[in-house]
């Protein structure tokens, strides 16, 4: 579960935010970041999983900015490199859709729909 977990960090901490896993996100923690489901499947094995963009903001400008960005990333299918092996990401279907965050117009979140194989030891 280490090797995956820090490639999932590794990943998901590469597009100039701070990305943390799913409700561990620190109090003093401030938008924009990233959240992300920390799950390992067996080996050579596919499982669904899921992250979330975060940005506080009267527009839906910068958020699909960095959802492109990281859907350009994944591309068909990307490839993380880990001490015992590799994950390897790739696009669910629908791959991103918005999520309704009532009594709170400037809070957007996009979540996004990833498949995971473990291809580690």
């Amino acid at each position: 579960m280490t090797n995956t977990a820090i490639a999932l960090y590794q990943f998901f901490s590469g597009f100039g935010l701070e990305a943390f896993v799913e409700n561990n996100v620190p109090e003093e923690a401030q938008l924009p970041y990233i959240t992300y489901q920390l799950t390992e499947p067996d080996w050579d094995d596919s499982q669904a999983m899921y992250a979330r963009v975060w940005y506080r903001s009267t527009s839906f400008l910068a958020i699909n900015a960095k959802v492109d960005e990281i859907r350009a990333a994944i591309g068909e299918g990307a490839s993380i490199p880990t001490a015992g092996g590799a994950v390897y990401l790739s696009k669910g279907s629908p791959f991103a859709q918005y999520m309704p965050m009532e009594g709170d117009d400037t809070l957007k979140v996009v979540y996004l729909n990833i498949i995971i194989h473990a291809i580690t030891t």
